[in-house]
């Protein structure tokens, strides 16, 4: 459930008539270091990610929360990132567009709910001249019971095949690991100290 509101909630925010004219880059948090992250946000700018949420349970009630981060730059600066320009927008402006996109909306079978905004303090971006927004939201209550996920469990295909890349401290890093799990696996600047494969019975030889 939590992979489903994540994709549409960024569906939710692509389709919105401004953000497709006004936001250069929306999905979900790019995975990197800490250092690519920000290369990776310079390029992005601006940009809305939509962070993995978590679910809350209650005596059997559940609620989405999910974190949508606003990222914009300008070369004036951060405050002139955070305020806008008049030509480059603003954190006050990715603020608008996503509660416009997303607040009291209907999506994934949940309403969804704006708690809170807050700007992000970090030193590094305020040297890149990077300004950024996080946009805290909760879905409708969802109840538990004995159904609860059993239609997207049925269109699961059944496990026949386990493929495993291990990696032995100190390891190759977190770059070397994404490009093992791209399709097809890149395995050119570092290889695994050992590899599974495992056929399960029922699978095709």
């Amino acid at each position: 459930m939590l992979a489903e509101a994540e994709n549409a909630l960024i569906d939710a925010l692509k389709n919105h008539r401004d953000i497709r004219r006004l936001v250069r880059t929306v999905g979900s948090l790019p995975q990197a270091l800490d250092a690519e992250l920000l290369r990776q946000y310079t390029v992005d700018a601006p940009a809305l990610y939509v962070i993995p949420g978590v679910m809350q349970v209650d005596d059997g009630i559940a609620t989405l929360r999910f974190t949508v981060a606003g990222v914009v730059r300008n070369v004036g600066g951060q405050e002139q990132a955070r305020k806008g320009d008049g030509i480059d927008l603003g954190t006050s402006h990715m603020l608008t567009l996503v509660v416009r996109a997303l607040h009291c909306h209907c999506i994934a079978g949940c309403d969804w709910t704006m708690q809170r905004a807050e700007l992000v303090d970090e030193v590094v971006f305020a040297q890149a001249g990077i300004a950024a927004i996080e946009m805290y939201f909760v879905s409708s209550p969802i109840e538990l019971d004995s159904d609860f996920g059993a239609a997207q469990l049925d269109e699961l295909d059944d496990l026949l095949h386990v493929h495993a890349d291990l990696d032995l401290p100190p390891g190759a890093g977190t770059a070397a690991h994404q490009q093992w799990l791209a399709t097809p696996p890149n395995y050119t600047s570092a290889a695994p100290d050992a590899q599974l494969d495992i056929t399960l019975p029922g699978a095709t030889p």
